[in-house]
């Protein structure tokens, strides 16, 4: 069996960029300019990159990639002496700053790690019922035990 969670892509003042750049990659495209090619590339780029992980449960094996569109690059890891699964509760902050206003905002972030004998891989960081569906999942697939250590 084979499970794929996305973890992430770039953060949205890239993807802004990214639309940015497509808007004016068009319109140098249209007035037949080169350098609307190079920017096209990269407006798809921005706009399509994603990471996330593939666990498979035959040969018990995880992959973290980063990728675009079908292209997924990474290196696969044996997880053979898998010995649980962990979700924990996380206190992240998070300060913003304009000229001389500034805050900072605190907030519960839930992280899953894949445990082994030697260490522990972070595998998925979110809310708390996302993590708890993908984390159930993800342990019954592997057959495992899922400890939530969050409560």
């Amino acid at each position: 069996m084979r499970l794929e969670y996305k973890t992430g892509k770039l953060p949205y003042n890239f993807i802004a960029l990214g639309y940015m750049l497509l808007a004016i990659s068009a319109w140098r495209i249209a007035v037949s300019d080169w350098v609307g090619m190079l920017l096209l590339l990269l407006s798809v780029f921005l706009l399509f990159f994603r990471s996330g992980i593939i666990v498979e449960t035959d040969p018990r094996r995880l992959k973290m990639y980063y990728g675009i569109f079908f292209i997924k690059r990474g290196a696969w890891e044996n997880i053979d002496q898998l010995t649980d699964l962990r979700i924990t509760k996380v206190r992240q902050s998070r300060r913003m700053s304009v000229l001389t206003i500034s805050r900072t905002e605190s907030y519960n972030t839930y992280k899953l790690f894949l445990r082994l004998p030697n260490r522990s891989i972070e595998l998925i960081a979110g809310q708390k019922d996302d993590i708890l569906r993908k984390a159930s999942s993800m342990a019954s697939a592997l057959n495992t035990t899922l400890v939530n250590s969050a409560e």
